[in-house]
């Protein structure tokens, strides 16, 4: 075999005069780096910013019931009014014996200053009217526990409670939710805590399809023992009807990385386990070169680890081998779509 005279390496010329290309010709993109927003996907579940169960702090029958499931209530506003039976009448007397005192209290002082009562009776004159202030201070917020308020704004969710049960003090009565603000409660790994801060901006993915604007608002300090994760919290703004307890991805963004939009299909993992891509040096040699995943959409992957620019080889990956000198084919590159594509 005598090799041709313009490529030595490029080409044979056999007995039957045919030439054969003994270097691989493959198919390469000069990628060029753009900036990237690197992003951490948590997984988690929303949830209505508060919730409380009110219970009762009186015990009677239900009189009254003016709100019921999926009604909205006001800070304050009454849920439900509980029979008071003879409380109002003994408040009624507990003030009347409660003028009585203050009365004698003001006689008790003027016969004092006259010196005819001594300093002993002027206390228990005192002591008395003391005690039914304190007595009609008592009742009144009992009879107060006998109306069930709502602690602040929101839904009603759960009523515990029917017209005309009996309830006791500490029973629940009903299940208030604040949707006011919602929130994001996911799990971040140990790896990951680190790069996550209070009011970082994010994204959450609502169940309805809606992508909203959200900001970190709580970062957990222990870990789960069972998971080895933190609990993260993200604020997000209430958008049209809200479902709590539905699963949501959060996109939190974590800062600005150089990086390459690339076709997923030309990652492979080499002997050592390692992910990569095969790129060309400046001999147009085959060179392996460990990638990390910045974040991944459906058109592609952006990804982190080669040079500002870099040849990477799109067609014929797959027929040649690390270190082999190649015959490149150069394809335009578009930084409108992933490289590979």
């Amino acid at each position: 075999m005598v090799s041709g005279a313009s490529k030595e390496a490029d080409t044979v010329i056999t007995n039957a005069g045919t030439v054969k290309s003994l270097i691989p010709s493959v198919q390469v993109v000069t990628s060029i780096s753009r900036q990237v927003q690197q992003s951490l996907a948590i997984n988690g579940i929303t949830e209505a910013d508060r919730f409380v169960t009110i219970r009762s702090e009186a015990t009677g029958k239900v009189l009254n019931v003016y709100k019921q499931d999926g009604d909205t209530v006001k800070a304050g506003e009454v849920i439900v009014r509980l029979d008071t039976q003879d409380l109002p009448a003994r408040i009624r007397q507990v003030q009347a014996f409660l003028d009585q005192t203050r009365l004698e209290y003001e006689g008790a002082k003027k016969l004092r200053l006259q010196g005819l009562l001594n300093e002993a009776q002027l206390a228990a004159s005192l002591t008395n009217l003391e005690q039914a202030k304190s007595q009609l201070a008592s009742l009144t917020l009992q009879l107060d526990n006998f109306t069930i308020r709502a602690s602040f704004a929101g839904q009603i969710e759960n009523t515990h409670i029917e017209l005309g049960s009996y309830i006791r003090q500490g029973d629940a009565i009903a299940d208030v939710y604040d949707y006011s603000q919602l929130k994001f409660v996911g799990a971040v790994s140990e790896k990951d805590i680190q790069s996550l801060k209070l009011k970082q901006p994010a994204t959450v993915e609502l169940i309805s399809g809606d992508t909203v604007g959200a900001t970190v608002s709580y970062i957990g300090s222990v870990t789960n023992p069972a998971t080895r994760t933190f609990q993260v919290e993200l604020t997000v703004p209430k958008v049209g009807r809200f479902v709590s307890g539905v699963t949501s991805v959060a996109s939190v963004e974590l800062g600005l990385l150089q990086g390459h939009y690339i076709s997923p299909a030309l990652l492979f993992i080499n002997e050592d386990g390692l992910m990569g891509l095969k790129t060309l040096d400046a001999a147009e040699t085959v060179q392996f070169r460990e990638i990390s995943i910045i974040h991944s959409d459906p058109n592609g992957v952006w990804v982190e680890g080669l040079d500002n620019q870099a040849d990477i080889i799109v067609v014929g990956q797959g027929f040649v081998t690390i270190g082999d000198v190649t015959n490149p084919v150069r394809v335009p590159f578009d930084a409108d779509i992933a490289v590979g594509i």
